[in-house]
């Protein structure tokens, strides 16, 4: 099936089913294209459409909103401060095993 594609370079930004100028026409072994064609992350290569996982996530991160962003910085805060105390955790642990050690050490033995 022909597909008319709008190119930015490589990039498609649009795909429509009839001729349009400044489109390029792609005769394509499908009669359906791919979820997201026309999202700027696929690439016409070789006159098949490719998806460029590096676009995808450009893309996919400039659209999330605001709260998105800011959870995500939140996110990250919680888990250096949650790295933080497992370290803490773990040194206290070591502390307590060398008390522990000391007092066994100086108390008489039972028997």
């Amino acid at each position: 099936m022909k597909f008319y594609f709008q190119l930015d370079g490589d990039i498609i930004r649009d795909a429509i089913t009839y001729p349009y100028d400044g489109y390029t026409e792609v005769d394509l072994d499908t009669t359906y294209l791919p979820a997201g064609i026309n999202a700027g992350y696929y690439r016409l290569q070789d006159g098949v459409p490719v998806l460029d996982l590096t676009l995808k996530e450009e893309v996919d991160k400039a659209s999330r909103p605001a709260d998105y962003v800011e959870l995500e910085q939140r996110l990250a805060a919680a888990e250096a401060e949650n790295k933080k105390l497992a370290e803490e955790s773990n040194a206290n642990q070591l502390a307590l095993m060398e008390l522990h050690m000391m007092l066994l050490s100086v108390l008489p033995d039972e028997s």
